[in-house]
């Protein structure tokens, strides 16, 4: 009775510790999928800034093209303000603008003087409601407010008191300064609003979110959201505008969306605004982890009920047990359970007895035949039976017990492994041995254990294993394999290695290694595969051949790691070395490299090189007036043009700050061709580079001087020589007033 209250107060600890358990899994649960639900929401934040980013280079764009646009319409019209010659120009830039209403000009008293929109003439449009602000003669696009209508001849602009609804026709004015024989006028070019809602509508569809577009002093001026008024102002009496505030900080403030985001556009006066509908975004996400959460709890309880049914039925089958079990019964479960059988051996008869479960232990009927030793040696295995009546000899002698291992052969005809320990329990006169008995034990699935288990802490390395037959069946991969290329077991096994190929070798490299496998039995080597979802990786493997006691390839085994981040920061540490980080031009190393490698080429096939030093002229002036962001910004652009300017067998480098090499390989083997051809290419390079660039802070418009020399036929000159006989070049351009071309003079 004693024993029977121990056991009950066991259980009870035990139900109290798997209560426990139970509690901490729930709480670990609901945690895992809280921040499940706040990954969620950093995955649809990141989409969302990548929609404004969208949205913004977009809406950029079209200021952009409608900027270019109007600059265009003075040389266009040969300087001609007639309606007779602006009317085919606006035609012609309407027809490439499907975004743009209609063109206009005023004159500076903001009248309409001609219009594509005939209708529009002798309007007058107040030009003072427009950003940013111009400074200076500088002309800039500005952005005015939208006005509700379709031109000017019937519509009406809007106004904070007065905001317009977004069903209504639209349209965004948006002025520039122009001079025609220096006097100033503006044009007006007029976006249909509804162009712009259609495609961010179809960019993020209205049951996603809506988008928005402010411009910098508040005014909404295009939005998918139909409940707003477009120019309304963000602020109101529950968005106090505070003493000089910064709107695109005030819209980060005021935003109680975690999914809200906000992008302020780099050169033009607006602001995008992604606001996500939270609940269609993540109202299925919460719904299905309250269904997890339930099917969880559901589960847990269905499992404490199991629990507890199973504690009442271990209760009542233990009692029943200790009142029905004998000694005997007890002993025979025992037997039965740990797979023992008991034996006898008569040494004067050399007869071997064995019970009932001796033979069940081997999956015989009981009793089904005798089994002398002959029988015994039958069904050990024939490695084993060599020393196994030895070894007994040996041990009885020594202690008069004994135990060995050894293979047994079932009625199925598999091998198991039987441990048999025996005893002499009857000596003669002569203290001679006559009777042992002992027990068969199953130990196959210990043995068993024993070999998966060092099997698996081989196989189970950080490397991945991938083991298949001769005909490049897979047979075994390990959990390295499945972590690296994402495909599991049920899904590579049977498949063959191809299942990986990225394309990326071609077939005399897979012939190259199947040689090499095949008469070498060995090859190592780096691979450019493919994982489960399409990602290239890059592996070192090594593949050897298994071969049988006949010398035949039975099996074939490939080792590998991933070396994919390896590469990457090779490739990234070789960028560094050779490419200006700003520009992504080629930086000195790699231009005095291609330089050497050019001069080599000229001397041996008799061709010429020209190199043109560029220098931008006073870009000092820029940086010290608006600042270095500015600075980047046209290097940046610089850069761009001239990549457009070249051949792709040429090179285009930076040197540092201002200065940039452009490099003309093979331009002929005449002096005076190539001299033509290089004169003609800086000459196009210094009309790009004399082009208004966009900032900012409005338009900016700078100079270059460039520096010219023809190489190639001299073999004493190397690239120091060849970019100082550029340089001096490039002085002379300034000297003669800068934003000019000088080609080097050996008497320089």
């Amino acid at each position: 009775m004693k024993q029977f209250l121990l056991e009950e107060r066991k259980v009870t600890r035990y139900i109290i510790a798997a209560i426990a358990i139970f509690a901490i899994i729930i709480g670990f649960i609901i945690m895992a999928l809280s921040s499940l639900r706040q990954e969620a929401i950093q995955t649809h934040r990141h989409i969302a800034n990548l929609h404004a980013y969208t949205i913004e280079e977009h809406f950029s764009q079209i200021l952009q093209h409608a900027s270019i646009t109007i600059d265009r319409i003075p040389l266009l019209s040969n300087e001609s303000t007639s309606d007779v010659a602006l009317a085919p120009v606006f035609t012609e830039l309407l027809h490439n603008a499907p975004y743009l209403r209609s063109l206009s000009l005023l004159n500076d008293e903001g009248v309409i003087i001609a219009s594509s929109h005939e209708a529009n003439i002798g309007k007058k449009v107040p030009v003072e409601n427009f950003l940013p602000i111009p400074f200076g003669e500088t002309p800039l696009l500005r952005i005015g407010v939208p006005w509700a209508g379709r031109d000017f001849d019937n519509a009406h602009s809007s106004s904070i008191e007065k905001p317009i609804p977004s069903s209504e026709i639209t349209f965004l004015p948006l002025l520039k300064k122009v001079f025609f024989e220096d006097r100033l006028y503006y044009i007006i070019a007029n976006i249909n609003i509804d162009y712009l809602t259609n495609r961010y509508t179809n960019t993020l569809p209205i049951d996603q979110g809506t988008v928005s577009l402010w411009r910098l002093d508040g005014t909404l001026l295009v939005s998918t959201n139909p409940q707003l008024y477009l120019g309304a102002s963000h602020y109101n009496l529950s968005h106090w505008q505070q003493e000089n505030e910064d709107f695109f900080a005030h819209l980060r403030d005021e935003t109680h969306s975690l999914l809200d985001v906000f992008r302020l556009a780099k050169i033009f006066p607006f602001i995008v605004e992604i606001q996500t509908n939270e609940v269609n975004t993540l109202g299925y996400w919460d719904k299905e982890r309250q269904k997890m959460l339930g099917i969880i709890i559901l589960l847990m309880t269905l499992t404490c009920g199991l629990t507890l049914a199973l504690i009442v039925r271990y209760y009542n089958e233990n009692s029943r047990q200790r009142e029905q079990l004998s000694y005997e019964k007890q002993f025979r479960v025992a037997m039965e359970a740990t797979q023992t059988g008991l034996w006898t051996w008569n040494l004067k008869t050399n007869q071997v007895t064995w019970d009932t479960q001796c033979f069940l232990l081997l999956g015989y009927q009981p009793h089904s035949f005798e089994t002398p030793w002959d029988k015994i040696y039958e069904l050990t295995h024939p490695d084993d039976a060599q020393d196994m009546l030895p070894s007994i000899q040996d041990q009885i002698l020594a202690q008069a017990t004994f135990l060995i291992e050894r293979r047994m052969k079932m009625a199925s005809g598999e091998w198991v492994w039987i441990q048999v320990r025996g005893k002499v329990i009857e000596f003669s006169e002569q203290n001679e041995p006559l009777l042992l008995t002992g027990v068969y034990i199953n130990i196959d699935t210990q043995k068993k254990i024993e070999q998966l288990h060092l099997s698996a802490v081989a196989f189970e390395t950080q490397e991945a294993i991938l083991i298949t037959d001769v005909k490049e069946k897979i047979l075994k991969v390990n959990e390295a394999f499945t972590r690296i290329t994402g495909y599991s077991d049920n899904e590579i096994l049977g498949q063959t290695p191809r299942v990986l190929h990225s394309g990326y070798h071609d077939k005399a490299f897979y012939q190259a290694m199947w040689k090499a496998l095949l008469e070498e039995g060995f090859w190592q080597g780096e691979l450019w595969n493919k994982r489960k979802n399409g990602e290239i990786y890059a592996e070192f493997i090594t593949i050897t051949s298994i071969r049988n006691d006949q010398g035949t390839i039975t099996h074939f085994i490939a080792n590998f790691n991933d070396i994919t981040t390896n590469k990457v920061e090779q490739l990234k540490i070789q960028e560094l070395a050779y490419y200006d980080p700003l520009t992504r031009l080629a930086n000195r190393r790699l231009l005095e490299e291609s330089l050497h490698k050019t001069l080599k080429h000229c001397l041996y096939e008799s061709h010429l090189g020209a190199l043109l030093f560029i220098d931008l002229d006073y870009f000092k002036e820029l940086n010290d007036t608006f600042g270095h962001d500015a600075g980047d910004m046209l290097l940046i652009q610089t850069a761009a043009r001239l990549k457009e300017t070249i051949r792709e067998s040429d090179l285009v480098a930076r040197l540092g700050g201002d200065e940039f090499i452009v490099l003309l390989k093979d331009i002929g083997k005449q002096h005076g061709s190539a001299n033509h051809l290089t004169e003609n290419i800086a000459h196009k390079i210094l009309s790009l580079l004399c082009k208004p660039y966009a900032l900012a802070h409005g338009n900016y418009q700078l100079g270059a001087s460039i520096g010219c020399t023809i190489f190639g036929n001299d073999p004493k000159k190397d690239s120091t020589m060849i970019l100082k006989e550029a340089d001096l070049a490039m002085y002379q351009a300034k000297e003669k007033g800068r934003n000019q071309i000088c080609f080097y003079k050996t008497s320089s």
